[in-house]
């Protein structure tokens, strides 16, 4: 009961302590070959949820079958990250919701109940009124406070309603989990032909090519990018982490080269290796971008008040887009 129960609902606490118990890596489920079966359908999850909206269901028979359908979500979070672009974030997140909602209408009340106490939300013969103002769709006139039944601060739902009130509590979680994710390197080069693919197919393909405002940047970024317009040289480490970063918020060579070239010492095939060497293009690792406290040891992060909580630059850069 234990795998059919987070294979339909693998958000929860109890899927992550099950993928936590089996011991596997993120390097094993993204190349080794028993975990195919889950790529695949990591895949799929994301390319449904773009193109249709929500997370099909597919048959599912033994053991082997909800251990995949575990994974697989877990595969989907961290391509839906790779696309670093919030819609993508936001459309995975209420597509998976939105399956989950079906589920939850053909289930249990004890899991209901225990969905329920995961999110925190307090039922006692109807749902406080506190929770349903959080998570209930009150742009819909049928939802709105004024028109529900209010008793001792609860209100009555049936199990339909209760399960819509679980998917928006659902989409939360999910976006707001994704909001902080960093997907690994090796994401972009496994995946990366379906990712391209699917930007392709979808309306928001120009939000991708747009300029990338430097006022949106973090401003150990954007000292790097002064000092180099200023015709100073700046340190190794520090140029490692501007390509590395320009590089994952999708510039391409040719902006990140035009950066350079106000450099007093900017050669051009010199500048050139070394970009194709940090994205990967000529090298078997795309580098990340360091973390807030790698870039404070080597001497050019400058906090400013947003941030506060940041531990990443591209965090940083995500959360002013």
């Amino acid at each position: 009961m234990e795998l059919v129960k987070i294979s339909r609902y693998p958000f929860l606490s109890e899927a992550r302590e099950w993928v936590k118990s089996r011991g596997v890596s993120i390097e094993e489920i993204l190349d080794d070959i028993i975990y195919e079966r889950a790529r695949r359908r990591g895949v799929e999850r994301v390319r449904q949820a773009i193109i249709e909206g929500i997370v099909r269901d597919i048959p599912l028979v033994n053991e082997v079958d909800f251990e995949m359908e575990i994974y697989s979500y877990a595969i989907a979070r961290m391509i839906a990250v790779a696309f670093e672009n919030d819609y993508v974030l936001r459309r995975y997140a209420l597509a998976e919701a939105k399956r989950a909602y079906e589920k939850m209408k053909e289930d249990d009340e004890e899991t209901i109940s225990s969905i329920l106490k995961e999110f925190k939300i307090e039922y006692n013969d109807g749902i406080h009124f506190s929770d349903y103002l959080r998570y209930a769709p009150t742009w819909d006139a049928k939802w709105k406070l004024v028109n529900r039944e209010l008793s001792n601060g609860y209100l009555k739902l049936n199990k339909h309603e209760i399960a819509r009130i679980l998917q928006e509590a659902i989409s939360k979680k999910i976006y707001h989990e994704l909001s902080y994710m960093f997907a690994p390197p090796e994401v972009k080069k496994i995946f990366g032909d379906e990712i391209n693919l699917l930007k392709n197919k979808i309306s928001f393909k120009k939000e991708f090519k747009k300029e990338k405002n430097i006022s949106d940047f973090p401003p150990c970024i954007s000292s790097v990018i002064s000092s180099i317009n200023s015709g100073r040289n700046v340190p190794h480490v520090a140029r490692f982490t501007l390509v590395a970063f320009l590089n994952e918020i999708g510039m391409d060579e040719k902006e990140i080269l035009a950066l350079f070239s106000k450099s007093p010492d900017f050669n051009e095939e010199k500048a050139l290796y070394q970009i194709h060497h940090i994205t990967g293009k000529i090298s078997s690792t795309v580098y990340a971008v360091p973390k807030c406290s790698t870039i404070s040891t080597w001497g050019f992060c400058f906090p400013d008040e947003k941030c506060r909580g940041i531990f990443h630059p591209v965090m940083y850069y995500r959360r002013k887009k």
